[in-house]
C-alpha cells in the first residue's frame, strides 16, 4: 500500500488520485489483518496530502465468551493528512521544525512515496472490538462445569441468585428490613 505521489505533489491544489485496495494483508501489534479491501482517495492540499479511505478487513481472534476461534470483520473510515518531507514541492512555507511533534506513520518520504500501511494498520487496530464474539448470541462457558454451552447444554443448576450478593442475603435472613 505504497503510492508514488510525486505528480500529485507538483500538481494543483485539489488534484486527486483514486486507488483500490484488493485482498491485501498486514501484521501489526500481534494482529494479522487479512482481506483488506476498499477505496483510497488522495487529495493535494496546500502543504499536505489528505487521505480518505473506506476499508473493510478481517482478522481472527478468540471469542471473549467461549474462547473458540472468532472471525472479526472490521469497517474503517480513515481520514488523515500526510506531510511530505520534500517541502519544496508544496506551496507555502514549511513550518515544521525538528522539535515539532509529528507521527512518523503519516510522513511522505523524500522519494515522494506515501506508505499507507502503518497509518491504516493503526486505524484498523482502533476499530477492533475489545471483546470479540464468535457469534452475536454466543452462550459462553458454563461457570460451574466449564463446558462450551454453544456445543453442550450442561445440566448445572441455573441459579437466579448471584453469589456476589450472598452477604446481603445473610442480612435478610437475620431479619434486616429492606429499604422499601
Amino acid at each position: 500500500m505504497i503510492y508514488n505521489i510525486a505528480g500529485l505533489l507538483t500538481g494543483n491544489l485539489g488534484d486527486s488520485q483514486q486507488h483500490e485496495i484488493e485482498n491485501e494483508s498486514l501484521r501489526i501489534s500481534g494482529h494479522s489483518i487479512k482481506k483488506i479491501n476498499g477505496q483510497v482517495r488522495l487529495m493535494r492540499t496546500d502543504r499536505t496530502v489528505l487521505v480518505n479511505a473506506e476499508i473493510e478487513a478481517e482478522t481472527h481472534d478468540s471469542c471473549s465468551r467461549c474462547l473458540e476461534p472468532a472471525t472479526v470483520n472490521v469497517f474503517v473510515n480513515m481520514e488523515e493528512e500526510f506531510t511530505p518531507l520534500n517541502a519544496d514541492l508544496v506551496d507555502g512555507p514549511n513550518n515544521r521544525t525538528d522539535d515539532d511533534y509529528y507521527d512518523s506513520a503519516l510522513i511522505i518520504d523524500e522519494q515522494n512515496f506515501l506508505d499507507l500501511t502503518e497509518g491504516l494498520g493503526q486505524a484498523i487496530l482502533g476499530a477492533l472490538p475489545i471483546a470479540p464474539l464468535c457469534k452475536d448470541d454466543c452462550l459462553g462457558i458454563c461457570p460451574t462445569c466449564t463446558v462450551n454451552r454453544n456445543i453442550i447444554q450442561c445440566s448445572c443448576a441455573k441459579s437466579s441468585f448471584d453469589l456476589r450478593w450472598a452477604g446481603l442475603a445473610k442480612l435478610m435472613e437475620k431479619g434486616a428490613e429492606s429499604a422499601d
